[in-house]
């Protein structure tokens, strides 16, 4: 778990950067822009308070249908998952200064900025995470979800080679060319994780499709739209946030992305409380095939 996360942390660090310098970019042309904006305190507060309140409200609704609540059952999981929230959302934070795929107006010190948007972000993540289980406990949600198919996808080592390639190069090309491949440099962190899994001989948020059962994947995509509309209607209603996206659709297709990355994230840190992984290693196929007869 450890590795895989401390290689995720790095490869959103340091690969976006390689690529916007090897294509030729100036640091100094990412921090132009920004005018100052009064009301981003109160805004990162308020949205703060907003999804705190959200995600106390929606544990305890669960409790009332299931018995009981994510929070209560899982409170140790849940603060891992805070901490590993708060460090994804500012890192798609920094990878922004590249794609400037939003833009928000403010004039505080980095300090000040690290105080105020860390407990937001710690709190996205939770919130996902619990608005799942709301969606999943409603009868009929995850036998509606359930669907009569079945597929077999390649092998996970040619799998996981694939999604590493493209997780490479959408953290570094989408850097450097972010008005054509902007869409690949925000998918590249799940494309990331889901690499790594494949690696690690660890299931993914998709395992669940092989069989026909998408409850999974739809609840957590739809949980990632609700908390990030209002996260961002929260805090649009005290400063101001502009998404730089062609439409709405787009839009709406980041937040589920961003909702599916947090679940691969959370899978990640839930195996920590059920013991390590193996190592990656492939093993090659016997060349000779061994055909066995029946006598």
């Amino acid at each position: 778990m450890k590795t895989r996360l401390g290689i995720f942390i790095a490869a959103l660090l340091l690969l976006p950067l390689a690529g916007f310098l090897l294509g030729g970019g100036v640091w100094g042309d990412l921090a132009a822009g920004a005018t100052a904006d009064d009301g981003s305190i109160a805004a990162a507060l308020r949205t703060s308070m907003t999804l705190l309140f959200y995600v106390l409200l929606i544990n305890h609704t669960v409790k009332r249908l299931t018995g009981q609540g994510p929070l209560d059952t899982q409170r140790k999981y849940f603060i891992g998952v805070s901490i590993a929230s708060a460090l994804f959302c500012w890192q798609l934070s920094y990878m922004n200064l590249f794609a400037a795929s939003w833009s928000v107006q403010q004039d505080n010190s980095t300090v000040v900025q690290f105080l105020l948007y860390t407990p937001l972000f710690a709190l996205l993540a939770p919130a996902v995470l619990v608005t799942r289980s709301l969606l999943a406990g409603l009868p009929g949600m995850l036998k509606a979800m359930n669907f009569r198919f079945s597929f077999t996808p390649g092998s996970d080592e040619t799998l996981a080679r694939i999604l590493l390639a493209a997780a490479i190069f959408g953290l570094a090309a989408g850097a450097s060319w972010p008005d054509k491949l902007a869409w690949l440099l925000w998918a590249s962190p799940l494309l990331l994780l889901l690499a790594m899994q494949l690696l690690w001989h660890e299931g993914t948020i998709f395992s669940g499709l092989k069989s026909g059962d998408a409850g999974r994947v739809v609840c957590t995509a739809l949980s990632g739209i609700a908390v990030c509309n209002l996260a961002v209607i929260s805090y649009q209603a005290n400063a101001s946030l502009t998404i730089n996206l062609h439409n709405t659709l787009l839009t709406q297709a980041g937040f589920a992305l961003f909702g599916l990355t947090c679940l691969q994230l959370g899978d990640v840190i839930a195996e920590n409380w059920r013991g390590k992984s193996s190592p990656p290693i492939f093993r090659r196929k016997f060349p000779i095939p061994v055909v066995v007869k029946k006598n």
